[in-house]
């Protein structure tokens, strides 16, 4: 970690100490396995109890995080509890810790169960426009673009994919998204960001949360375990049948299935175009990450199969 950061870190705990009466004796930085996030420091107290402070590069980020931790503990979901939050030296948010192991193969299907909470009840809330960016379709095509252009310079990706990426786009382009545009979209729901505790399964990091076609999500679960997506997806949409309360939303139902395949072709395309891309600093070397993409892509190269198949309809 750089010495900036470190600066910052110790003129929060000295900030922390003063105005919250809250002695920090211990503290260690943590960071992830593949890239270089928001440094996030682990801080044992006086009392014992341990805390996780996380730093953010802009306000705006930071505020995004802590309107979405209060609106998904309001409609259910088990999120990290907020205990205070600043703007100085950077913007920062301190939680109680997790205590928690990465959730397993078996809990796939609750965190199916819980993006269908999320999703269904999100839709057409005007309080997400006051709070969160939207994705549109033009956004998302351009996205698309880019992230296919980054993938170019990955030699490991294989040129028959090329086609399928633009149909892919074709797609995007062809579909009506109708109410699903305005929509709770994660935008990152993958199996890193959450954690199974005794409590429940808890989610966190939503810097990349916006108001968009939710299918992105379902998508995340899939790339982490593409051999349970026939159980993922028909889950999915049984919950979102079952969920939407309002008739207006019960129409277009029939496309579930197909946006959903959409919906994970364009996260992994955009995962994969991460991993490929030498400009952002990781963790792991180039050729670790490209090697990841390509095996990312290939495990769910059957989804790119399907959609020609189930373009004229749902099984």
């Amino acid at each position: 970690m750089t010495g900036q950061i470190l600066e910052n870190f110790n003129k929060i705990k000295i900030e922390i100490e003063k105005n919250k009466g809250i002695n920090i004796t211990e503290a260690k930085c943590l960071s992830k396995k593949i890239i270089h996030s928001n440094p996030i420091y682990l801080c044992r107290l006086k009392n014992k109890d341990e805390i996780a402070i996380k730093f953010f590069e802009k306000i705006n980020v930071m505020e995004k995080e802590n309107f979405c931790n209060k609106y998904l503990e309001a409609r259910g979901l088990c999120v990290p509890k907020i205990i205070f939050h600043g703007k100085y030296p950077t913007p920062y948010i301190a939680m109680k810790k997790i205590d928690g192991k990465k959730p397993l193969v078996s809990d796939v299907l609750t965190r199916v169960v819980d993006l269908t909470k999320v999703h269904t009840n999100s839709l057409d809330d005007p309080s997400l426009n006051k709070n969160l960016p939207k994705l549109t379709k033009k956004d998302r095509i351009k996205n698309l673009e880019r992230n296919i252009e980054l993938l170019r310079s990955n030699p490991l990706i294989s040129d028959r994919l090329y086609d399928k990426f633009a149909f892919l786009k074709k797609l995007i382009n062809l579909k009506d998204y109708g109410f699903w545009e305005n929509c709770f979209c994660f935008n990152d729901f993958f199996i890193n960001n959450s954690l199974k505790s005794n409590k429940g399964l808890y989610y966190f990091d939503f810097e990349k949360a916006c108001i968009s076609n939710p299918f992105i999500d379902v998508g995340c679960i899939i790339i982490n375990y593409p051999e349970k997506y026939e159980d993922i997806k028909k889950e999915y949409i049984e919950n979102i049948r079952v969920n939407l309360k309002s008739e207006k939303f019960k129409i277009r139902l029939s496309n579930l299935g197909l946006l959903v395949d959409i919906g994970m072709c364009e996260k992994v395309i955009e995962d994969a175009a991460f991993l490929s891309n030498d400009s952002i600093k990781k963790t792991k070397s180039s050729n670790f990450c490209k090697k990841l993409a390509k095996r990312k892509i290939e495990s769910v190269s059957f989804v790119f199969e399907n959609l020609k198949n189930n373009l004229m309809g749902e099984k």
